[in-house]
């Protein structure tokens, strides 16, 4: 009877950014390796926390219910206790459940095998006592050996990590591995990682004690693998490489790659806004992307404290090259860091929404185990929590309720910016209030309206925001003595918003509009108040719909 080896995952949710990626490696490597290949039956299971059966459930019993599916997976097979091992991917999101899931498992089979890996067991100082046997940094090797050794009747490891060879290392891709995940198998997305290790220190993050020498997988595989991701119809891919553009060279090569051979789907790329040039930024223009970029603070004390040096004019220089280029980018903002403060986050959100971000994350700092930063947590004044996530709870200049303040503040932009899509339009109807974004969003977390969106849902339709935005901003110009301008607000609003809803949901549109609709795309119409004064209302009804093309209008006679 061949033994029994589970690899599970356990995602916090379905979308295309939550591909088991790590545990699907650790499968690929194990089912190449001909000896464990021929001795074991390699079972993938891969969960989210948002499935039935595990949504809104308390901890113990989430994990619970995860053991109880895979143990009754193990009787169906007729294996015995002391055949059977269990490896789980964990992760700070999900290590409370695994935890109680692998206890609840070793309950059930006493002789079982349990391992972990994954950057939460990385992190950790101490093996958690419900695994036998933890995985610190790559663990492709690792398993192998481990699984190996299990088989010899013996599991044991040799001391300290154990390095992985990326040349020979097989594609959970390309031999078949993520073929039965749902998101994967629907075509919907994919995460690819390009390389390992990253050329920064910053001491938040885990990468500060990994490798400062980045290893790349070769060119030939990732060659193959766009040609698999084309040939099964993915429409999303998240590249996983903690600077894309870190290598300028590299970057270029596999830019052009991706336009000869995906064209049409659309990559998520993370890079540093600084070292874009007009090359990066051109063929950046020539393929379907988005950019994330991570700003965090522009406090430049907070910024030496965590090791993130940036050079702000050439942050700025390279944003307006994307700008130029008409590149859909986003900024990553944090809240909580080393000496900065209520105050300093404020300007930190007003300067990233004066560059046009499509959208703004905005997180509060974890401090995370196993980071340079956790290690001089006592010495910065950094209270935090112990358990995950890890969040900061107050320090020096940054007390409990001004991180809450501060908590709202994200909250409200999310909604009012991110997820209403004002990109286009909101420094516009901004400027004849004279405030700055910070100012209007600490009003707008107030608003009552808003509040009680959020109460209903956790995330709103786009035509719920919409409403709520109108309102919020129809108030705040009466307040001001702009009410005879409102009427061009509301118009590029609903045109815009109708756009968007068009690309993102493929839905029509009907809007009334006072103003011909090139009008409102024109230029000019973002200057508010010249606008409402010089051009001439042209009332009409639009019709905004999804073409062959993308988004399109008509307007109704």
């Amino acid at each position: 009877m061949k033994r029994l080896v589970f690899i599970v995952s356990l995602n916090t949710d379905e979308s295309f950014q939550a591909v088991p990626l790590g545990a699907a490696c650790i499968v690929s490597a194990l089912r190449a390796d001909s000896r464990i290949a021929a001795e074991t039956d390699i079972r993938f299971r891969s969960f989210s926390q948002s499935e039935a059966g595990l949504s809104g459930l308390p901890v113990e019993e989430a994990g619970r219910r995860l053991a109880d599916i895979l143990a009754r997976e193990a009787e169906a097979a007729g294996v015995t206790t002391g055949l059977i091992a269990a490896g789980f991917s964990v992760y700070v999101w999900n290590r409370p459940v695994l935890e109680a899931a692998a206890l609840a498992l070793k309950t059930r089979f006493p002789d079982l095998l349990l391992f972990a890996g994954g950057p939460e067991i990385t992190a950790c100082a101490e093996t958690p006592a419900v695994f036998d046997w933890c995985i610190r940094g790559e663990g492709e090797e690792a398993d192998r050996l481990l699984v190996n050794s299990w088989l010899d009747g013996a599991p044991s490891l040799p001391p300290g990590r154990i390095p992985v060879p990326l040349a020979t290392l097989p594609s959970p891709w390309l031999d078949g591995t993520l073929d039965s995940v749902p998101i994967v198998r629907d075509g919907r997305g994919a995460l690819w990682e390009l390389s390992r290790g990253c050329p920064f220190s910053c001491s938040y993050c885990y990468e500060s004690r990994g490798e400062k020498t980045v290893r790349e997988i070769p060119l030939p595989r990732l060659e193959k693998e766009l040609e698999y991701f084309s040939q099964k119809g993915i429409e999303r891919i998240f590249v996983l490489d903690p600077t894309y553009n870190a290598s300028k060279k590299r970057a270029l090569s596999l830019l052009a790659l991706i336009e000869q051979k995906a064209p049409d789907i659309h990559f998520n790329f993370e890079i540093r806004a600084e070292l874009v040039d007009q090359d990066l930024a051109q063929a950046f223009s020539r393929i379907p992307c988005s950019l994330q970029i991570g700003l965090q603070t522009v406090n430049e004390t907070s910024l030496s404290l965590v090791n993130r040096p940036v050079d702000f004019k050439k942050f700025a220089a390279g944003v307006t090259r994307l700008n130029t280029a008409g590149i859909v980018f986003g900024m990553d903002l944090m809240y909580g860091l080393p000496g900065d403060n209520l105050k300093g986050f404020k300007r930190s959100l007003d300067y990233a929404i004066a560059r046009y971000p499509n959208n703004l994350e905005i997180f509060r700092l974890a401090v995370l185990p196993g980071t340079e930063l956790h290690d001089r947590a006592e010495s910065l004044g950094l209270v935090h929590d112990k358990r995950p996530p890890y969040l900061v709870t107050s320090t020096p200049t940054f007390p409990a309720h001004d991180l809450e303040r501060a908590g709202r503040l994200a909250r409200a932009v999310d909604f009012f910016y991110t997820q209403g899509r004002a990109v286009s339009w909101f420094l516009a109807a901004l400027h004849p209030l004279d405030s700055r974004p910070s100012r209007f969003f600490a009003a707008f977390s107030g608003f009552p309206a808003y509040q009680n969106a959020v109460r209903r849902a956790d995330e709103a339709e786009h035509r719920d925001i919409e409403a709520v935005q109108l309102a919020f901003l129809e108030a705040q110009y009466r307040e001001a003595g702009l009410l005879p301008a409102f009427p061009l607000l509301r118009d590029l609003v609903c045109l815009n918003g109708a756009w968007t809803r068009a690309l993102a949901e493929g839905e029509t549109t009907e809007l009334d509009l006072s103003w011909h609709p090139e009008d409102l795309f024109s230029p000019d119409a973002l200057d508010i108040a010249g606008f409402s004064d010089g051009v001439c209302m042209e009332p009409c009804r639009v019709r905004v719909f999804s073409g062959p093309e993308g988004p399109d209008l008509v307007i109704e006679e």
